[in-house]
């Protein structure tokens, strides 16, 4: 009885389910649902320049879509579904022969390493990357001149910067890795015992491949292919720094009636309309995903018939000695030398963006001058840089000594002290700020240093508040489901798929407004309140889309492992509290470094939140080159691209680590990045 009564009141002192999930609900709704529906309203309003939100909403109308609707918004919309849809299918086409060799044709090494040859250049910074495709294309460049000299074109060079072609180039290429890491993932988890069926009675490869494995992987392929068109269609960046005015995309657009025009109603109904047609997007797809997926459970007639007949056909071609089409070793071999190109062709910008760095004369896209070493020392104080990087070492390796040593001379294991090393790092990051001014004492160039100080500060405290309220919400989605884990999944997934520039202008309208509201709006309008500062606005920003991939990541981590121990732990007496301190907590341990890495290096190369989002004082790194693209770019902007390169490969190869010691394989660790 008294068990029963004591089992009682626990559930009666039980929490919600969504519980550990509240401050997502409650970042995720303040910062992300409530500013778009605001912009849908701004639609309905009309511009009124007299007033700090420039948005009269007294006569609400739909004047603003009337107005979208005209001939010029119409070429973008359809110039951005033109050059999305073509990078779109360009991205499968290429991405699929290498995810195919990862999947069936590789050892577990060689796998591995085909995923971190693809993962490293398509996490390293998206602008910078989209920044060195102007020294191939420039008319002026070594590629230009080469061809010249070959005497393929004029003596003009080529002109393709300034034009879609440039965006399609370039487009194509920044998105090229994360559609190969959800084929892959797709590809992996089809039983191989399939494949081996359709072989053994009698399926050649090509009958194998339309029979049997495109059916299987056809939901997550086009799950691959949403996730890559829908962030195509709202891409910002691509388009300003290459596009100019002829290779304009809608993303500008609507970023050009808020920043510039200060149009906010006209730009509000042109962003609503951009949802629309994603959210379009995910509904025709999911409607494909279903229709596949019927298919392969109710094989008709028509299915059936054609099967029958790749079957007969390649029956008859091994009974006449013939066998498959790619028999003879052809595929291998296709496949590996497909697959080193597309690998050479993503490392291409990266390798250019390093050599550039060392370029002597004094511009960053066009080679002058002997290769020297003159812009690393103007950018860097050697003194300063050299007394910041002793003292990282230095914390790194006392606590490396301190783990070593609690694990052999107590009880705790190595894998319980997987935080001493992140902790280090941070540590020394922090330490090291505050004995260098913000870092500000390791740079001579004050508008490059500043800019480079401000990408560290605001990509660490992202970090912090997305490996908080992420892994909360990763353990309740992961032990706590229920009716609410469908609504919570649903934001995080439009969180993940929706347009960076939809955050963007979302939250740059939101935050002058956030002061109105009661209650909540009081400390901002005392000027007190923690998001006034422009620094506050990035963290706010960029940790919603980081907190979203810490929470998939938690929440695959904890998926994967037994519940008993926690529930001993609540057998035993143990409280809530206790249980998550001493139980789940070293359980994702791994997944809570890890995520945060990859969120550290996700939210160091933001340019779309930091562009419309900071202010004075808190300009990053992207936004700063990007208004340096608008002149002559100095090679010491390499120099800084190359540091940022440098951690942002450090972070991805601590986050292979962490999930290496984890357990998990190069499979589970590429669908951890790819969101699955």
């Amino acid at each position: 009885m008294t068990a029963s009564v004591t089992y009682k009141q626990r559930r009666r002192l039980r929490a919600p389910k969504f519980a550990l999930a509240l401050p997502s609900i409650i970042w995720y709704t303040l910062f992300f649902v409530v500013p778009i529906a605001f912009i849908v309203v701004y639609s309905f309003g009309a511009k009124d320049g007299s007033k700090l939100l420039p948005v009269d909403l007294s006569n609400l109308s739909g004047a603003n879509y009337a107005n979208v609707f005209d001939e010029t918004f119409f070429k973008v919309f359809r110039s951005t579904l033109r050059i999305s849809t073509i990078a779109t299918i360009a991205c499968l086409l290429i991405g699929l022969p290498v995810a195919y060799l990862a999947a069936f044709k590789v050892s577990e090494k060689w796998k591995g390493l085909i995923l971190a040859l693809v993962v490293v250049p398509s996490f390293t910074s998206f602008l910078i990357r989209t920044v060195a495709w102007r020294i191939p294309l420039a008319p002026n460049g070594f590629f230009s001149k080469w061809l010249v000299e070959m005497s393929w074109i004029g003596p003009q060079g080529i002109q393709v910067l300034e034009t879609p072609l440039a965006v399609q180039i370039a487009i194509v290429y920044n998105y090229l890795g994360f559609m190969i890491l959800p084929l892959f993932v797709a590809l992996d988890r089809i039983d191989v015992r399939m494949r081996e069926a359709s072989k053994d009675l009698g399926a050649g490869r090509l009958s194998t491949f339309f029979s049997v494995t495109l059916p299987l992987a056809g939901p997550g392929i086009i799950a691959g292919v949403l996730l890559t068109f829908i962030p195509m269609c709202g891409d910002y960046v691509t388009a300003t720094i290459l596009g100019g005015a002829k290779g304009n995309m809608i993303g500008s657009m609507i970023a050009s009636q808020f920043s510039g025009a200060q149009n906010w109603p006209l730009g509000s109904a042109m962003a609503v309309l951009m949802i629309g047609a994603v959210l379009l997007s995910m509904v025709v797809g999911a409607a494909i995903v279903w229709l596949v997926s019927w298919i392969v459970a109710h094989p008709t007639s028509l299915t059936i018939s054609v099967k029958r007949r790749m079957y007969e056909r390649s029956l008859v071609r091994s009974r006449a000695g013939k066998g498959s089409l790619l028999k003879f070793d052809i595929l291998p071999y296709a496949l590996w030398t497909w697959t080193a190109l597309v690998i050479v062709f993503l490392f291409i910008p990266i390798m250019l963006v390093v050599l550039h760095s060392f370029n002597g004369g004094t511009s960053f896209t066009i080679w002058s001058g002997d290769p020297g070493v003159k812009w690393w020392g103007e950018l860097f104080d050697g003194t300063a840089a050299w007394a910041v990087l002793v003292r990282f070492i230095v914390i790194v390796a006392v606590a490396i000594v301190a783990r070593e040593v609690l694990a052999r001379k107590t009880s705790i294991s190595k894998r319980s002290l997987n935080w001493a090393g992140p902790v280090a790092f941070f540590a020394a990051f922090i330490i090291n700020g505050a004995l260098t001014d913000s870092y500000r004492g390791i740079f001579d160039f004050a508008g490059v240093g500043d800019a480079i100080r401000n990408s560290f500060i605001a990509a660490f405290g992202a970090t912090v508040i997305a490996v908080i309220i992420g892994g909360f919400a990763g353990v309740s989605l992961a032990r706590r489901p229920g009716i609410w884990t469908k609504f919570f999944m649903a934001t995080v997934f439009l969180i993940l798929v929706t347009p960076e520039i939809m955050d963007a202008i979302a939250l740059a309208t939101w935050f002058p407004r956030i002061a109105d509201f009661p209650i909540i709006g009081y400390p901002f309008k005392n000027g007190w309140g923690p998001f006034n500062g422009g620094m506050n606005k990035l963290w706010v920003g960029q940790s919603l889309y980081a907190s979203a991939v810490v929470t998939l990541i938690v929440r695959a981590r904890l998926a994967g492992l037994d519940e008993s121990l926690e529930e001993a732990a609540a057998d035993l007496g143990a409280t809530p509290a206790r249980a998550f301190r001493q139980i789940t907590l070293p359980l994702i341990s791994s997944a809570l470094v890890a995520g945060g890495l990859l969120s550290f290096a996700l939210c160091l190369d933001n340019a779309v939140i930091s562009t419309l989002v900071s202010e004075a004082g808190s300009t990053t790194f992207p936004v700063a080159l990007i208004g340096a693209t608008r002149s002559t770019i100095k090679p010491f902007w390499g120099v800084g691209a190359v540091l940022l390169f440098t951690v942002t490969l450090g972070a991805l190869w601590f986050v292979t680590v962490v999930l290496k010691r984890s357990g998990s394989s190069s499979s589970e660790i590429a669908a951890t990045l790819a969101g699955n």
